[in-house]
């Protein structure tokens, strides 16, 4: 029987996607330091990001929809990573990270994103506060991660 051998491939992609006309708009929110959400002309669900189309009545949502939400909010849920996925590989995290499902006021739908707190003191129902990048540029990164409202 042949001996299997087993490898791990680091392998990067880069990729040159254009946001369509909602991501972009919310894109173009992160850069001001705003969280924008599409809300529903027919059933007022809010959804972050914005989406063209509304997942509970099917409605058509217009980029006139887009409404400002938080910049506050509440954590649904959370999970503490210790790893993370980096050119295909797993590594160990320095420390570990917060990963919590916010639902921002005024917003019908949850986002994923980092609580920069320590762990022991994130809980559910705990308010939160956008942490934002100093140089904004209308990148996914421009929004830092939440931490705790003291």
């Amino acid at each position: 029987m042949p001996e299997t051998i087993r490898a791990i491939v680091p392998i990067a992609f880069t990729y040159k996607n254009r946001a369509g006309k909602f991501i972009q708009r919310y894109l173009d929110g992160l850069k001001e330091a705003k969280i924008l959400g599409a809300k529903c002309p027919s059933c007022g669900n809010v959804y972050v990001p914005p989406r063209s189309a509304c997942g509970r009545c099917a409605a058509e949502i217009t980029i006139t929809d887009v409404v400002e939400v938080g910049p506050e909010g509440v954590v649904e849920e959370l999970t503490v990573a210790h790893v993370k996925v980096e050119a295909g590989e797993l590594k160990k995290l320095d420390s570990p990270q917060v990963l919590a499902m916010i639902k921002l006021e005024g917003a019908s739908s949850t986002i994923l994103v980092p609580v920069l707190n320590d762990p022991e003191k994130v809980k559910p129902g705990v308010r939160v506060k956008p942490v934002w990048a100093e140089e904004r540029s209308g990148e996914y990164s421009d929004l830092k991660g939440f931490e705790i409202i003291e």
